[in-house]
C-alpha cells in the first residue's frame, strides 16, 4: 500500500512539473524581421495596413470567429494581458487577423472582439494575402477540415502561434499557443521602453 502511495506521489509531482501556468518558450527572432506590408479591410472600419501600425506594439494572432478552442482562449489571453498591462495597454494593438474571410467580415470580427474588451482590431484576411505573407509568419491553415462545429460545418486547420511586432514593424518574438499574459505583458512592458 505504501509503494503505491509513494507511486502516487512521485506522479502527482511529475503532473505539477510539467503543467506550469506559463509558458516561456517563445522565440526570439534576433535579429528583428522587417515585415512585409499589406492592407486589409478592418472591424474598425476601412482599410488597415500593417505600416498603420507602427509607432506601437502589436500583438496578432491569425485565427477566426468560429474557432472553439484555440483563437478564443489565445484571445482572451491577449484581453489578460491588456487589462494587466492597466494604461499602457492603450499603447498596444491587439490584433486578430482572421484565416477565414468567407465567413469573417468586419462586422463579424468587430462584434466577435467585443466580447474581448476594447482595443482589439480584426482584419479580414485573404488567401492571396495570406499566401503572401505566411512564410515570414510560418502560418500553415487549411479549409475544409480542422474543428468540427455543433452545425456541422468544418473549421480551419491552423496554426496557432502569436506574434509580438514591435514599434517599427519588425517581428521580435514568435509565442506558442499556451503563452500566459504575464509573459506577453513582460514582453510589451521590454518594448515600451525602447525607443522606436
Amino acid at each position: 500500500m505504501r509503494r503505491w502511495f509513494v507511486l502516487w506521489l512521485i506522479v502527482l509531482s511529475a503532473c505539477s512539473l510539467t503543467n506550469t501556468s506559463s509558458v516561456s518558450t517563445a522565440t526570439i527572432v534576433d535579429p528583428p524581421t522587417v515585415l512585409s506590408d499589406f492592407s486589409l479591410p478592418a472591424s474598425i472600419g476601412g482599410e488597415v495596413r500593417l505600416s498603420d501600425l507602427r509607432g506601437r506594439p502589436v500583438l496578432l494572432y491569425f485565427g477566426y470567429t468560429r474557432c472553439p478552442d484555440y483563437c478564443p482562449i489565445t484571445l482572451s489571453e491577449f484581453r489578460k494581458a491588456r487589462d494587466q498591462l492597466g494604461i499602457d495597454g492603450e499603447q498596444v494593438h491587439f490584433v486578430l487577423i482572421s484565416i477565414d474571410p468567407a465567413n469573417d467580415t468586419p462586422e463579424v470580427l468587430a462584434k466577435y472582439l467585443q466580447t474581448f474588451g476594447a482595443g482589439f482590431i480584426g482584419l479580414q484576411g485573404n488567401d492571396a494575402t495570406l499566401r503572401r505573407i505566411s512564410k515570414e509568419y510560418g502560418l500553415t491553415y487549411r479549409h475544409s477540415g480542422g474543428h468540427q462545429h455543433h452545425h456541422g460545418s468544418d473549421g480551419v486547420e491552423h496554426s496557432t502561434a502569436s506574434y509580438l511586432i514591435d514599434q517599427n514593424g519588425r517581428l521580435r518574438i514568435v509565442y506558442p499557443y499556451g503563452t500566459a499574459a504575464d509573459v506577453y505583458v513582460q514582453d510589451i512592458r521590454a518594448l515600451l521602453k525602447e525607443t522606436p
